[in-house]
């Protein structure tokens, strides 16, 4: 195995690969460059600021993908579908947003504000891109086809409305107290941000042979800037997903039950906006995604070949390392798998992630607390409402992992369904493909292009919580 090769100047993932030059989920993504964009200065951001940074990083770089969308859609003149496909593509973002808005309100403006953790700024925070948006908007073709004059409206009519919500959003939020930027571009560090759409990959080598270099595509289609796009979102809010978990984990050893529950709470509405994101990726047609998923052309008398292959969603070392801090790293099945094995063009386990497995999970934290109060069983924590219960803060902390235990299943069982409108019962771009998805998720076994031979069922990361449910009786 082999580091993969270094694109740019980009920092390592910690993986290692069959091949330096295949293509690789976190070259492709720019995921550690990526994730080096969330601090404006040297001092770590609080869990609040980091929301905040991250909040309106997420908006931009969606802002990106309707600007690339809608120059298509006015260079397109309604003459195909393609401008129907892109404006149905907005509306689902939009919709989106409204949900991510109301994620902000509620975890920075109510909280911070009152913490005053955050203080007013004289710089006018406003988005190039957003105005750029609205402008071209202004431009949306007319036709006689119903569904793109009703598209067209729509889109238009919710446009105008999340304009008027991220006003009042931007007018609501402050700029953080340790961000020395001079604008509000700067503050998001929106140049470095917006240059990591690029997609390199491995370059064209011919059927059967290692490829030797990586390469920057020629173009990117609009559907191609949005796949990217929407795994760079999902990266930034995993950081922030594995940052509340940690500062979490420490406040349960320190017996901050309070703090503890309100930052997994937050964990909870996050996870929730990403079981929505999830649905964006259909926004394509499944040909659309062909298109790029993998090519082929001939040279020379030679079939050469380009493409996702064998990058994967798989390799998202963040993912993995959530799983793991959530109590996985207990499970004999899922420590085998991150050992991995030689039919794998990746060893998943990183040095990050071997240090992740060492540490206290938030199972381990969550029974320190127990213990602290000399509970025996969880069984103790639950009473009827109506009922005094001396250990209330530890049963709502309780009911908070099962809440999300529960969304985190939910993402499981909707990454299976937008992968199988995709590309149906194909393998994916890597190794695994829908049936092995379906199996994490307990909906099914894997029976074609099986890697492992133990079944690789996730279990429920708080299995001993929800037992207790089953347990549960009235006592009336």
């Amino acid at each position: 195995m082999y580091k993969p090769a270094a694109w740019r100047d980009d920092p390592e993932c910690g993986h290692h690969v069959a091949c330096p030059y295949q293509t690789h989920y976190c070259t492709y993504i720019r995921v550690p460059r990526l994730l080096t964009l969330q601090s404006s200065n040297s001092v770590p951001p609080s869990p609040g600021e980091l929301i905040l940074l991250t909040g309106y990083q997420w908006y931009e770089l969606w802002f990106s993908v309707l600007l690339a969308d809608l120059r298509a859609i006015l260079s397109d003149n309604g003459a195909t579908f393609e401008s129907i496909k892109l404006l149905r593509r907005g509306i689902a973002l939009f919709k989106l947003f409204e949900q991510h808005a109301d994620l902000l309100e509620s975890l920075v403006v109510r909280e911070l504000m009152l913490t005053k953790r955050l203080r007013s700024s004289r710089n006018k925070i406003f988005s190039d891109q957003l105005s750029g948006i609205v402008a071209l908007a202004r431009h949306l073709p007319n036709s006689n086809d119903p569904a793109l004059t009703d598209a067209t409206r729509e889109y238009s009519a919710h446009l105008t409305s999340f304009r008027t919500r991220f006003a009042k959003l931007v007018k609501q939020t402050l700029v953080p107290k340790s961000t020395r930027a001079a604008s509000y571009a700067e503050w998001l560090r929106l140049s470095e941000l917006l240059d990591l759409q690029d997609g390199p990959k491995a370059d064209w080598a011919e059927v059967g042979s290692p490829p030797t270099a990586l390469m920057k595509p020629e173009q990117i289609s609009v559907d191609e800037n949005m796949f990217i796009v929407v795994h760079q979102c999902f990266e930034i809010w995993f950081k922030v997903i594995l940052d509340h978990i940690d500062q979490a984990i420490k406040r349960l050893f320190d017996g901050d039950i309070a703090n503890a529950t309100r930052l997994l709470r937050h964990v909870v509405q996050i996870q929730r906006l990403l079981n929505q994101q999830i649905e964006i990726p259909a926004t394509m047609l499944p040909l659309d995604f062909m298109r790029f998923r993998s090519q082929r052309m001939e040279r020379d008398g030679k079939v050469l070949v380009t493409g996702l292959s064998p990058a994967s969603g798989t390799e998202s070392y963040q993912f993995r390392e959530i799983e793991i801090v959530c109590g996985l790293r207990d499970d004999s099945t899922f420590t085998h798998y991150l050992q991995g094995n030689e039919k794998l063009p990746i060893q998943l386990l990183t040095p990050r992630q071997s240090e992740r497995i060492a540490q206290p999970s938030l199972g381990d934290a969550f029974r320190h607390a127990v213990r602290q109060r000399g509970i025996e069983n969880y069984d103790a924590l639950f009473t009827l409402a109506n009922v005094p219960n001396p250990n209330a803060d530890l049963a709502d902390l309780a009911d908070t992992f099962i809440e999300f235990d529960e969304a985190f299943r939910f993402w499981r069982l909707r990454h299976v369904s937008m992968v199988e409108k995709m590309i149906g019962a194909k393998s994916g771009t890597g190794f695994l493909g829908p049936e092995y998805l379906m199996e994490t998720a307990g909906i099914k076994i894997q029976e074609k292009n099986r890697i492992f031979e133990e079944r690789q069922v996730r279990p429920r990361f708080f299995e001993e919580l929800w037992q207790v449910r089953s347990r549960m009786t009235s006592g009336v």
